[in-house]
């Protein structure tokens, strides 16, 4: 056992709970975890049966990887993990994404790892960017690049307090490359990375401005997704 252990002891990345070894999630949480669907019969995308696809008619990211549903146990952590200052969370939920890359044989595939940029105002309200957090996590797990491709340019509201039906128009335009990083889009296959998502409106428009300025391809991983109901 490291020292480290005896005194910031792992946690579960779904509930949050000490586990008894490294890996990121109890034996509960593991149940409620989202796996890829090992079948023809799947989605391409999302990775999940048909039947359970989670994906939005139009996206312009390639390929999703998620944990968790929006729900329960995983809910009420990533809550804390945005809002109770727990940035430590973010590590454990690294290492599940990392998992879920893994099983969804997209490792080998990513050149450099993002995250949803931040307003200064809110970060500096925070104390740390939760999705930056997890991309750098991420990006040291996959032994990748973590590059802060995007800033947010305008004031837009946030999302979480924006009703759903507004989401995708309040996102229109607000993410443009960062100048310091912009050569470095082209060609790449990149990881956005995020906490949660819930109409993918943010994916979707960080996807379509990284492929706009040159991206190969984009590929999203959120802690959590809101279930679609079945009129998606």
């Amino acid at each position: 056992m490291k020292l480290t252990d005896i005194f910031f002891p792992p946690r579960c990345a779904g509930c949050d709970t000490i586990t008894e070894d490294a890996f990121p999630v109890c034996k509960a949480c593991n149940e409620l975890r989202i796996r890829p669907f090992n079948s023809k019969n799947r989605c391409d995308t999302c990775f999940l049966s048909v039947r359970d696809c989670i994906c939005t008619k139009r996206q312009y990211f390639s390929k999703l990887s998620v944990c968790f549903f929006y729900d329960g146990p995983p809910k009420r952590t990533v809550f804390r993990m945005k809002f109770r200052a727990r940035p430590d969370i973010a590590k454990a939920y690294a290492k599940l994404i990392y998992l879920s890359l893994q099983e969804r044989e997209l490792t080998d595939s990513i050149d450099a790892v993002t995250f949803v940029p931040m307003g200064r105002y809110r970060k500096f309200k925070r104390g740390y960017n939760q999705s930056e957090l997890l991309a750098r996590h991420i990006a040291r797990l996959c032994n990748k690049p973590c590059i802060p491709f995007l800033i947010k340019e305008s004031t837009a509201s946030v999302q979480h307090d924006t009703k759903k039906i507004f989401r995708k128009g309040n996102l229109l335009g607000i993410y443009e490359p960062d100048k310091k990083y912009e050569a470095e889009i082209k060609g790449k296959r990149i990881l956005v990375a995020d906490d949660v998502t819930t109409t993918y409106s943010t994916f979707n428009e960080i996807a379509k401005t990284l492929l706009i300025f040159g991206a190969d391809e984009v590929y999203a991983a959120a802690c959590t997704a809101t279930k679609k109901s079945k009129k998606y």
